[in-house]
């Protein structure tokens, strides 16, 4: 069934009609047949859209799409649409950016096709920005503390209810969504295990298994250690050291690790030295408990490779996340070096950077052939993984955009029945962006003269004639200022942001639609008239 708004009455009472009930009209609209189905295809199949091409190839979806920025008119001008999409908005003498009419830049703008930064909200929010929000969750209590995120977030899973109810949050978001006896999975609604995994703050907890995890450990701790005895007698301390090497086994062989922890890394016939297993001595290394008894029996200053890694690593503003982080730190890549015990090599950032980013989803990759431990828990330490290269829309796109549609469509089948209406209803938006869009008040006046809608509000207002388009534009300028200052007080169009000056605007315009409504209709009927006598 398609959807028909209900009017009643012109001008002033029929758009204060209209306000009372937009809401109930525009909820008919969305739920009608078509609209229902094209916006939730736009909702389902937006995280797949990756390039202009995909988004021309799905009428369905560039429907809504163009729809959501009043550009509906364009759905089969499709050369131009890819030339917009394809915008370098960053040249100012690109497509997008030369056209008077800003609405094609405001779409070029929210799917960004051709920049770096992906896409953008409305607000000005791109995903760039939305994903570095998400990346710096690292716990529940990140996300529940940022209360916009947080409500985004909720939103997107349909679970706003629950925005409140911080505690069961939690449990929800800590949850393993791949473990089936956790809290998240043994609820009955399954969003619940969906929110849980899109954050996997589970495993966010498993960098603690990094050497992140290993220096906030020992941040305090590193130079406090001067004995074997002083790390064998702190569980945490000893578990911490053995994990990052990858010899939690050994947790319960306390005389086998004293040995290694005593031994003089310089003797070759040390007990560390002699075992097989190279990542013994370079555990022995890491506290230099040998060389520090030697440096206080001569009174020296001694610095542990313990100290010197965890305050490099805790120096880096933020994680290593690429092998390109990794070896742009020099410091760093030496101290991990060091710290592993990694032998000298000619090729040594060669091959530790094939190890770090081979794919271990693959059994023929070269991790899966080293045999050296030391270097395979250095890649275990740091975890980088593959980047996603795919274009991430920021978790509240699809609702804006969606939302923008059914507005604009809104007022579209309004204006089927009622065009002065439907100009009542968007007037405020329109000079919204106008305003928004150009700093000085000339090129905002110049920004109502490009708009049809806007030309059409002010020149009804103004009861300027059908002419008055024909003049030179910068007397049309000084004509529109001077009738501004003389009806409104004011010729500044920011002036017009103001609530009441709008409501002002958008009466007068009412009043004076309604009275050249009424004017062309006695024309009609006179004339019609006269005819008939005939």
């Amino acid at each position: 069934m398609t959807f028909s708004p209900t009017t009643l009455g012109t001008g002033i009472a029929g758009y204060n009609f209209l306000l009372r009930t937009r809401a109930t009209q525009q909820a008919a609209l969305a739920n009608s047949p078509q609209v229902a189905r094209d916006t939730e295809h736009f909702r389902e199949k937006l995280k797949d859209i990756q390039t202009s091409d995909q988004l021309m190839e799905d009428r369905a979806m560039l429907r809504v799409a163009l729809g959501a920025f009043g550009l509906e008119d364009d759905l089969d001008n499709k050369a131009f649409i890819k030339k917009i999409l394809d915008s370098d908005l960053a040249d100012s003498k690109s497509l997008a950016n030369r056209l008077a009419d800003k609405r094609y830049l405001a779409f070029a703008k929210a799917f960004n096709f051709a920049g770096e930064s992906g896409p953008q909200l409305p607000d000005g929010k791109s995903a760039e920005d939305v994903t570095r929000d998400l990346a710096a969750i690292r716990t529940a209590d990140d996300l529940l503390g940022n209360t916009s995120l947080l409500r985004a977030t909720l939103k997107t899973f349909d679970l706003e209810g629950d925005i409140g109810n911080t505690f069961f949050l939690k449990k929800v978001l800590e949850s393993d969504p791949t473990d089936p006896a956790s809290f998240a999975r043994r609820l009955a609604d399954p969003r619940y295990a969906e929110l849980a995994e899109a954050f996997d703050l589970s495993d966010k907890v498993k960098d603690r298994n990094t050497v992140y995890g290993f220096a906030s450990v020992f941040a305090d701790a590193a130079a406090t250690l001067e004995t074997p005895e002083d790390l064998l007698e702190d569980e945490t301390l000893l578990t911490e050291a053995l994990r990052v090497f990858g010899l939690e086994n050994d947790v319960y062989r306390p005389d086998f690790l004293d040995s290694v922890l005593r031994s003089n890394l310089n003797d070759s016939t040390s007990f560390a030295n002699q075992l097989e297993d190279k990542r013994y001595a370079a555990l022995a290394g890491v506290f230099d408990f040998h060389e520090m008894a030697q440096a206080a029996l001569v009174e020296e200053p001694f610095t542990s490779t313990l100290q010197s890694f965890v305050t490099t690593l805790n120096a880096r503003s933020e994680p290593v996340t690429t092998s390109n982080d990794f070896f742009s730190d020099i410091k760093l890549m030496l101290e991990t070096y060091k710290f592993f015990g990694l032998p000298s090599r000619s090729n040594q950032a060669g091959y530790v950077n094939r190890i770090l980013n081979s794919d271990r989803s693959d059994p023929a990759a070269m991790i899966h052939g080293v045999t050296d431990g030391r270097y395979l828990a250095l890649a275990d330490a740091f975890r980088i993984e593959e980047p996603n290269t795919d274009r991430i829309y920021p978790p509240e796109f699809a609702d804006q955009v969606v939302t923008n549609y059914l507005d604009r469509q809104f007022e579209i089948s309004i204006g089927e029945s009622d065009e002065s209406m439907r100009v009542a209803l968007s007037m405020e938006r329109d000079l919204g962006k106008v305003i928004g869009n150009a700093k000085g008040n000339d090129s905002r006046w110049y920004g109502v003269m490009a708009s049809n809608l806007l030309r059409e509000v002010f020149e009804t207002v103004f009861q300027l004639p059908d002419s008055f388009g024909t003049l030179d534009v910068d007397r049309q300028l000084k004509e529109l200022k001077h009738r501004s200052e003389s009806y409104f007080g004011t010729s500044a169009l920011e002036d017009f942001t103001d609530p009441d000056r709008m409501e002002d605007l958008r009466r007068r315009y009412l009043m004076q639609s309604n009275l050249q409504s009424s004017a062309t209709s006695s024309s009609a009927s006179i004339v019609l008239s006269l005819l008939s006598r005939g």
